[in-house]
Order: C-alpha cells, then structure tokens, then sequence
C-alpha cells in the first residue's frame, strides 16, 4: 500500500497571486516615480533657468527650456561671487573637516567595536545621545566659546568643533563587527602593536566604508550653511553657500543669475554622486548592518 509523501509540495502560486504581485510593483513603482518627478524638476528647472536671457525670466505664461538659450548669467555670476574664490574656501574646509572627522571618528570606532572596557556601552550611548540633540540648540554657547579662544571668523573655526561625529563613530562600530577578532589576535601574537595595526590592517579592511563616509561628510560640509553664516564675517572667506546667499541679497531679482549662481555651486556636489553614488547606496546598507 503507498504512503503519502512526508512534505507536500507547495502549490504553486494561483493566478490571483500573480497579479497582486504586479498591482503591488506598478503600485510602487508609480509612488516612486511621483517622488523622483517632485526632486527632479526643480533640479531641471534651475538649470534651464540659467540659460534664459532676461526677458524670458517673466514671461507669463513661463517657458520650461529657453528660447535663446546664453551663457551671460553664469559669467556675470562669476564676476559677483568671485566663484574661484569660494570654490577654494569650500573645497578646502571641506576636506580637511571630512579628512580630520574620519579620522577621529573611525579611531574612536574601532576603539569602541573591538576593546573591551568598564563603562564602554555607557560612554558609547552618550554619544549616540548627542546625535539627536539639534545644532540650534547649543549653536549659541558653541559660538561663544570658539569666540573666547579669538578663533571667530576664521577657518578654524569652521574644523576644530567638528573633529568627530556620532554618526561616523556608529557606522564604524557597526562596520567593525564583520571583521573577524582572530585576524586582529594574529597580528598582536607576531608582535604587532595597536598603531601598526589599525593603520597596516584595518583601515585597509575598511576602505568601503571608509568611502562611504567621505562622500557623506564631505557633501555635508560642502553644503553647510548654518555654522559658517554665525562665525564668518569676511567676505574673502566666505563658503559657496554663503556667497550665493549674498548673491541673492543683492541680485534678487534677477533669476536666471541666481540660478547660474546655484547651478555653478551644484557642479562638484553632482561630479561626486555621479562618480560614487556607489558607494552611497552602500552607506544605506551599512546603517542596518548588524
């Protein structure tokens, strides 16, 4: 007499099924379609803006894409902002702001995902706390105290209150945790000591995300406007997203130059995520790692 197998096999999945699955991708993939529409079109319309002559900046009803399209704005903006002067200011605080960050950040990182010591979940946590605290809450004490050290209105002030991050400390911690102890208990049996070790071994290892947190910092400091606005007071230091507001206090009025003017600041931010928005999907993914 036969005997009924064990484990049934699974039915397949009905016709109903099917077409749940595709409602639910069409479903999605319309609500991201709206939100890439509402993020990219203003994105366009900056930069099409740019090119109209200024007759076309009040036509009503206005045009999408120019009708003679020219470059004045952009080398009148150029003129204005002094944009060579700003590229140097910017792109130099924030390298050196995101260089020195990552640094600190991934050290105290490591420290914190492969030692063991007292108090090490306690002082970790008070960390992550700081992380929630808004800078508008302690942006005042913290300008008076640069202040106070007659470091005001210099670049000093815009490196030395940001030598670490929360936020990079528990991407590193996070990240710390898939690489395997025995390697670091290899290397400190033949006789290596920490430094060589963190230096010749694990940042090595880390050079994901280590990329990843270099893109995020440095689009961040780029982009940062609040701090610099409060510290800085000479036009000659000024950062990009302080000589377009400048600009715009000025100018207005008159469009298409202001949007040469943001066009023109959004050039290196748009070189970075062409060339590593890579590793920014991967710095999603590192945010969850367990």
């Amino acid at each position: 007499m036969a005997t009924a197998p064990l484990v049934q096999p699974r039915p397949a999945p009905g016709p109903s099924a099917g077409a749940f699955i595709r409602r639910s991708l069409i479903l999605n993939y319309f609500i991201l379609g709206i939100g890439a529409f509402t993020m990219v079109v203003p994105f366009v319309w900056m930069i099409t803006t740019a090119f109209k002559p200024q007759p076309e900046w009040i036509t009503f009803p206005p045009k999408f894409l120019p009708v003679e399209p020219t470059l004045d704005n952009f080398q009148q903006a150029a003129e204005s902002l002094d944009i060579f002067t700003l590229y140097r200011n910017t792109l130099y605080i924030a390298f050196v702001k995101s260089l020195i960050n990552l640094y600190v950040s991934c050290l105290a990182g490591y420290v914190f995902g492969k030692f063991d010591f007292r108090g090490k979940d306690v002082l970790f946590y008070a960390i992550l706390a700081t992380w929630i605290i808004p800078f508008e809450v302690y942006m005042i004490p913290l300008y008076l105290m640069v202040n106070q050290q007659g470091m005001a209105d210099t670049r000093l002030a815009l490196i030395i209150p940001e030598l670490s991050s929360a936020y990079a400390i528990f991407m590193y911690r996070q990240f710390m945790f898939t690489i395997p102890n025995a390697l670091i208990d290899a290397a400190r049996i033949d006789g290596a000591g920490e430094w060589y070790i963190w230096h010749r071994i694990i940042i090595p290892l880390s050079i994901p995300v280590l990329a990843t947190l270099a893109v995020f910092y440095f689009m961040w400091n780029f982009n940062d406007f609040l701090w610099p606005l409060i510290v800085l007071v000479s036009p000659k230091k000024f950062v990009l997203s302080l000589g377009l507001t400048s600009l715009f206090q000025e100018k207005g009025s008159f469009h298409g130059l202001i949007m040469a003017g943001a066009a023109m600041a959004s050039i290196p931010i748009m070189i970075i995520f062409l060339f590593l928005q890579r590793y920014i999907t991967e710095g999603i993914a590192l945010s969850g790692m367990k």
